[in-house]
């Protein structure tokens, strides 16, 4: 095998794997929560995708599974301009999930992408993310 071969192929498995998300490219977040000890999973689509620069409304698609129990819903958020952070926060009841509580979540929204920034139990103010 040739020197270059060789420093490419020492290269491609050196170099640290992109995530599942980003090789989907579908936008989307994925996180675990635990809530009282259950495993909370949020899933985070924006529905659609604006061009390069554009601004407007969209919805973020927002599914959480726990104790083999799913809810879902979404939410509107505005899109600011190119190359800016976009968010919005919701409130989502887990009791349909088995848990006494509600997820007081901030979600961004940036370059085509949703993504979970902070979320917080209430009442109470337990700070998950």
């Amino acid at each position: 095998m040739r020197k270059q071969a060789w420093c490419a192929l020492a290269a491609a498995l050196l170099l640290p794997a992109a995530p599942a998300q980003a090789q989907q490219g579908d936008g989307c977040s994925h996180d675990t929560l635990t809530v009282e000890g259950t495993a909370l999973d949020v899933t985070l689509c924006p529905s659609e995708r604006l061009r390069r620069g554009e601004t407007g409304t969209i919805s973020i698609l927002e599914s959480f599974v726990a104790n083999g129990k799913t809810v879902s819903h979404s939410v509107s958020l505005d899109v600011a301009g190119p190359g800016e952070a976009s968010r919005t926060i919701d409130d989502v009841v887990l009791q349909p999930l088995g848990i006494e509580r509600t997820l007081h979540m901030t979600i961004r929204y940036r370059a085509g992408g949703a993504h979970l920034e902070h979320a917080m139990l209430i009442p109470g103010a337990i700070t998950l993310k």
